[in-house]
């Protein structure tokens, strides 16, 4: 017998199943996969071009309390934007000011966590290293994107903005595990690789901002240990919806990415194996799973993702309830179509 949530999960499914025929191929550099596959963030010299000038307000969906700025970087050559989390807090305004008083085309230093999701992909191809065209507008069609920003014109706003959503008495609606993760889990995409380059054929797909509690399924793994320049923590965790402590929303752990010296990375390294957190997080392509399932024959599979995590939300009754300590599963397998 199907649950009410059940239902509500498969109409949202339903909701989205037009919009997978307009698929998208995003080709990568090689180079630039295996450069970030494993890093949290990339630093880059943004040449910004276009950007709101307040930042959204805070309700869901789409308001969500960002800002955006369009540009383009030497680093990324790809259609892309940067969004600074939380941008309407007082911590924020220093860079919301040098935002706005930076003139078109000037560059701007800007580290943050990158991502790559299909969100808004453009109505032909995209190559990474062809010539982006100038953006007009402060979200351009694109899948790459600088999202949260960490640092800006050398303004730290990490810890500052990396926290709930929330200003005054409004506070961000988000999506549910139960809803979302339904459709990460069925994504679907066709991975193939040449000697130079990497490709994802995959169709647009919504579900920013998700509420979810992960459960740790191994221990965090420190990016600078391999890396000096990243300070990204990367885990796996078992994901469950924030209504049911029990039954996990995806078959087996996906991997959770955060960044040290935020409360979420603090939060975390309190943990033990099997601890709890109640967060919010968004998704990004698993570049690391595209990068081992890519051959020269093009795969379908479905479409290997991550969670980034983006601030902590206070306790729920699923977080509160952990399950009793059981096997770590291993980390994701690619089902190929029959």
């Amino acid at each position: 017998m199907l649950t009410l949530r059940k239902i509500s999960s498969f109409l949202a499914v339903l909701t989205l199943l037009p919009s997978t025929f307009q698929a998208e191929t995003l080709t990568l550099s090689s180079s630039f996969v295996k450069q970030v596959k494993n890093k949290a963030t990339v630093p880059i010299h943004l040449e910004l071009d276009a950007h709101l000038t307040s930042p959204h307000t805070i309700g869901k969906g789409g308001d969500d309390g960002d800002i955006h700025m369009a540009g383009r970087a030497d680093e990324v050559q790809l259609p892309m934007v940067a969004e600074i989390m939380n941008a309407g807090l007082p911590p924020e305004a220093g860079s919301v000011k040098i935002m706005n008083q930076t003139s078109s085309g000037q560059i701007v230093p800007v580290t943050g966590v990158w991502r790559i999701w299909f969100e808004h992909p453009s109505s032909g191809d995209q190559v990474q290293g062809d010539s982006v065209d100038v953006p007009t507008n402060s979200n351009p069609d694109h899948v790459f994107e600088i999202h949260p920003i960490t640092n800006f014109d050398g303004q730290d706003i990490a810890d500052s903005s990396l926290i709930p959503i929330a200003k005054g008495q409004k506070t961000y609606d988000a999506y549910p595990a139960h809803i979302a993760f339904a459709t990460y889990e069925k994504l679907k995409a066709t991975i193939s690789a040449s000697d130079t380059a990497v490709s994802i054929t995959a169709g647009k797909v919504g579900y920013n901002y998700t509420e979810f509690v992960i459960e740790l399924a191994g221990q965090p793994q420190f990016a600078s240990k391999t890396d000096p320049s990243d300070n990204g923590i990367f885990v796996l965790a078992n994901i469950y919806d924030t209504d049911d402590p029990e039954e996990p929303v995806t078959s087996d752990p996906r991997r959770m990415v955060f960044v040290e010296n935020t409360e979420p990375a603090k939060q975390l390294l309190a943990k033990p194996e099997g601890g709890r957190m109640h967060v919010l997080g968004i998704p990004r392509v698993n570049l690391a799973e595209v990068d081992a399932a890519a051959t020269s024959d093009p795969v379908d599979t479905l479409l290997p993702y991550e969670m980034i995590i983006v601030a902590v939300l206070p306790d729920s009754d699923a977080a509160s309830q952990p399950e009793p300590n059981k096997p770590s599963q291993p980390g994701r397998k690619h089902r190929q179509n029959q």
